[in-house]
């Protein structure tokens, strides 16, 4: 059973706050220029739940700039 929000934003389309997270993300995950430049073109076609699941899978993925918040986020992984 889904929740109810779940099929109010079934057919919504990504938000542009959305677009601006996933834009500000992708300068700092380790993908190739290639695979960046498909996730770009492809975000006007994405509805808001696909567009959430690619924010947490980047978020995820995001490499920080700080190398202590880098160490925090290895130190995390071990745990």
């Amino acid at each position: 059973m889904t929740d109810w929000i779940d099929d109010i934003l079934a057919d919504e389309p990504i938000s542009n706050s959305q677009i601006a997270i996933v834009e500000g993300l992708l300068t700092s995950v380790p993908y190739s220029e290639e695979e960046k430049k498909d996730i770009e073109r492809g975000l006007i076609y994405l509805t808001y739940i696909e567009a959430y699941q690619l924010i947490n899978k980047l978020k995820e993925d995001y490499v920080p700039k700080d190398p202590r918040e880098q160490f925090n986020k290895m130190a995390k992984r071990w745990q």
